[in-house]
C-alpha cells in the first residue's frame, strides 16, 4: 500500500503535464465547459525562499507569467466586481469564468499587475490598509523576521498566563516556531497580539524591519493598470478572535482609508487568515456586509456559483506549476471537487473554519 501511494504521488505531476501538453484539458472545457466561476487565490508573486512570505503561499514571476498567459487564451478572466453582480442578479455567468483575487498586499504585486495588463486582465488585490510600505509593519511578514533574528536558542513568551518555550537551533525548529507563533497570534485578540509581537522585538534586538508591503503610490499605478483595489482590513488579524468592536474597526477603517487615499469606492472584501482556525462568523460577514461592501472571499477551496453567499465566496487557492492550477480547474470540478473545511461551532454553512 505505501509503494503504491508513492507510486500515486510521483506519477501524479507526469500525468497533470502529460494532460496539459496533450490537449485533454482543452477538450474538457470544450465538451464540458464550466458553469460555476472559478475565483484564483494568489498572494506573493516571489520565489519560495524570498523570506517575507510563508513558502506555500508564494508563485514565481516566471510562473506567473505561465498562468496569465494561459489563463488569457483559455478562459473568459472577469473582474471579480462584474462576476459578483452577475451572480447578484441571477444572471448566468460565461463558460470558464475565472476571476483573479491577491490577498496580504506584498509589493511584488505591482510586477503581477504588469503582467496582467500586458495580457490584457484585471485582478482584484486586497490590501491591508494599515500596513503598507508607510504604515505598521505587517505582523506575518515581521514574525518570520524576528524569529530568524533571535539569537538565543530557545523563545519565551507568556500567553495569557501560560509559559510558551520554542526551541530555535534549527532550521527547522525556526520554521515550526514560526507556525506556532503565528497560530497563538491568529488565537488571540488585536492587544495580546501586539504585546507578544513587542516582546519578540524585545528578544530579537530588532525594531525596525524592512516593509515587504506595496506603497500608496503603487496602488495608485495599480489603478491606472486597471486593477481593482479591495479590503483586507487594517493589521490583518483574526476577525471572530479579535472581538466584534475591534473587528468592526479593522474592517470599517480600513475601507475608509482606502477609499479616502484612492479617491474611489471599495466594495470587495477578504477575510484575513484564512485556514485551519475559524476566521468568518456570520456576525462578521453581518459587519462586511454593513460596512457597505459587496462581496467578500474566503479561504473556501471550492467554485462559486449560484448558490455561494455573495459574503463567503470560495476560492481556488494556487500552485507554483500551471499544470496543478488546469487540473483544479479542469478535473477537481467534476470528481475531485475541493471538501469544504469543517463549518466552525456556531457557525452557519458557508462559514466555517
Amino acid at each position: 500500500m505505501l509503494l503504491h501511494r508513492r507510486i500515486r504521488a510521483a506519477a501524479a505531476p507526469v500525468v497533470k503535464s502529460l494532460f496539459l501538453k496533450g490537449g485533454i484539458y482543452s477538450g474538457l472545457r470544450k465538451m464540458s465547459p464550466s458553469r460555476k466561476l472559478a475565483i484564483l487565490r494568489y498572494h506573493a508573486i516571489c520565489n519560495a525562499d524570498a523570506g517575507y512570505a510563508e513558502p506555500g503561499i508564494c508563485v514565481s514571476p516566471a510562473a506567473f507569467e505561465r498562468h496569465v498567459a494561459y489563463l488569457a487564451a483559455n478562459y473568459r478572466v472577469l473582474s471579480l466586481p462584474d462576476a459578483t453582480a452577475t451572480l447578484k442578479r441571477g444572471a448566468t455567468l460565461p463558460e470558464n469564468a475565472v476571476a483573479i483575487t491577491f490577498d496580504d498586499g506584498y509589493a511584488d504585486n505591482l510586477g503581477a499587475a504588469r503582467i496582467l495588463e500586458r495580457h490584457g486582465l484585471c485582478a482584484t488585490f486586497y490590501i491591508t490598509a494599515g500596513c503598507l510600505a508607510d504604515g505598521a509593519p505587517f505582523w506575518p511578514s515581521e514574525l518570520r523576521v524576528l524569529v530568524k533574528a533571535i539569537a538565543d536558542p530557545v523563545i519565551e513568551l507568556c500567553v495569557n498566563e501560560t509559559r510558551v518555550s520554542l526551541s530555535i537551533t534549527t532550521t527547522a525548529e525556526r520554521s515550526n516556531a514560526v507556525s506556532r507563533l503565528t497560530k497563538i497570534f491568529k488565537s488571540n485578540p488585536i492587544p495580546v497580539r501586539e504585546s507578544l509581537r513587542e516582546e519578540l522585538r524585545r528578544q530579537a534586538g530588532v525594531r525596525d524591519v524592512p516593509s515587504p508591503m506595496l506603497s500608496w503610490d503603487d496602488l495608485t499605478t495599480m489603478r491606472r493598470l486597471g486593477m481593482v483595489i479591495g479590503s483586507h482590513t487594517m493589521t490583518h488579524p483574526n476577525l471572530p478572535n479579535a472581538g466584534l468592536a475591534d473587528a468592526r474597526q479593522e474592517i470599517t477603517a480600513s475601507k475608509a482609508t482606502l477609499e479616502a487615499r484612492l479617491c474611489t469606492a471599495v466594495t470587495m472584501f477578504s477575510y484575513p487568515n484564512g485556514g485551519a482556525e475559524r476566521y468568518v462568523t456570520p456576525d462578521v460577514a453581518r459587519l462586511v456586509r454593513e460596512a457597505g461592501f459587496e462581496a467578500a472571499t474566503t479561504s473556501r477551496n471550492a467554485f462559486a456559483g449560484p448558490e455561494s453567499d455573495l459574503y463567503a465566496l470560495e476560492r481556488i487557492q494556487v500552485a507554483e506549476r500551471l499544470e496543478d492550477l488546469v487540473f483544479a480547474l479542469e478535473v477537481e470540478r467534476f470528481a475531485f471537487k475541493p471538501a469544504p473545511r469543517p463549518v466552525g461551532r456556531g457557525t452557519d454553512a458557508g462559514y466555517e473554519r
